[in-house]
């Protein structure tokens, strides 16, 4: 997984705030440049500017006090920064989540980060829910940041054994080496009492094990502790767990796209994850 280009959706929350400097530091960490846009609910046409020396956005025909202030604390952000990567401004319009992922791909982005609000599945149903529409129709891994979320060093990777297991172990080890974290956690949760431990290393785990350690060798990371971590019980109250145990701040998982807005109880695990977890979360679309 290639990490050049990052485009970050922007608004006035302190997730959105948070999902810019998150962008930022990856740009800088994978030396990468990064779009910041910004959905307006105007018919109008997307305008850009480029950033001259890092953090000016001087050119840019953008007369919007929103955007005035989105650009000023972009700014900010960009100053604290030693070696600030390059930032570009861009604007659309539309149903958001719709417009940020047509963007993404018609700039062939290889990230979009999102910032991710804590709302309930009737919050959701009514006002709409931007970073889970993105990541449902994205064919772009996409990050989603809590407002709470910090430089992302501890990853866990959730796998299932499956040939798609394998392409999200692979894709989460790859962004992990472009990001500069050097080690993470593999888990795979198999059925069973969450009391009771595996009476042995079963035919999968054992194939689990090795396919995990030729991807992460191929990709320079280790893990920490064994190559797979194997727990039993139900998956998602079992992968929560795992990332409250092991102060987790990044989660990668695989994503299937489609499913109804809002109602994450009758999608994926992964959905459910995505919405749940309590640190940032690489969805790898599959």
């Amino acid at each position: 997984m290639n990490v050049q280009h990052i485009l970050v959706a922007a608004d006035e929350s302190e997730a959105g705030r948070q999902a810019v400097r998150s962008a930022i530091d990856l740009a800088r960490r994978a030396d990468a440049r990064v779009t910041v846009v910004r959905a307006v609910p105007v018919m109008a046409m997307a305008v850009a500017a480029t950033t001259t020396g890092g953090y000016d956005f001087a050119g840019a025909e953008i007369e919007s006090p929103a955007i005035e202030d989105l650009r000023q604390w972009i700014g900010s952000d960009l100053r604290a920064q030693s070696e600030p990567p390059p930032v570009e401004l861009a604007i659309v319009s539309g149903i958001p989540g719709m417009e940020i992922r047509r963007l993404a791909e018609q700039r062939e982005a290889d990230l979009v980060v999102l910032g991710r609000k804590r709302r309930s599945q009737l919050a959701r149903l009514i006002l709409g829910d931007t970073a889970g529409l993105v990541a449902r129709h994205s064919r772009i891994p996409c990050l989603l940041v809590p407002a709470d979320s910090g430089p992302l060093q501890r990853m866990l990777v959730a796998v299932d054994g499956s040939d798609h297991g394998m392409l999200v172990l692979a894709k989460a080890a790859s962004f992990a080496q472009a990001i500069g974290i050097t080690t993470l956690r593999v888990l795979t949760v198999e059925p069973g009492p969450a009391d009771q431990p595996p009476a042995g290393k079963s035919a999968r785990i054992g194939s689990l094990d090795r396919q995990a350690r030729d991807i992460l060798n191929h990709q320079g990371v280790e893990t920490v502790g064994p190559s797979v971590e194997v727990r039993r019980g139900a998956v998602i109250p079992q992968i929560l767990a795992a990332v409250t145990a092991s102060g987790t701040d990044l989660l990668a998982i695989g994503y299937h796209r489609g499913g109804l807005p809002g109602v994450i109880e009758a999608g994926s695990i992964g959905r459910h994850l995505a919405h749940t977890a309590p640190c940032a979360v690489l969805t790898i679309p599959l």
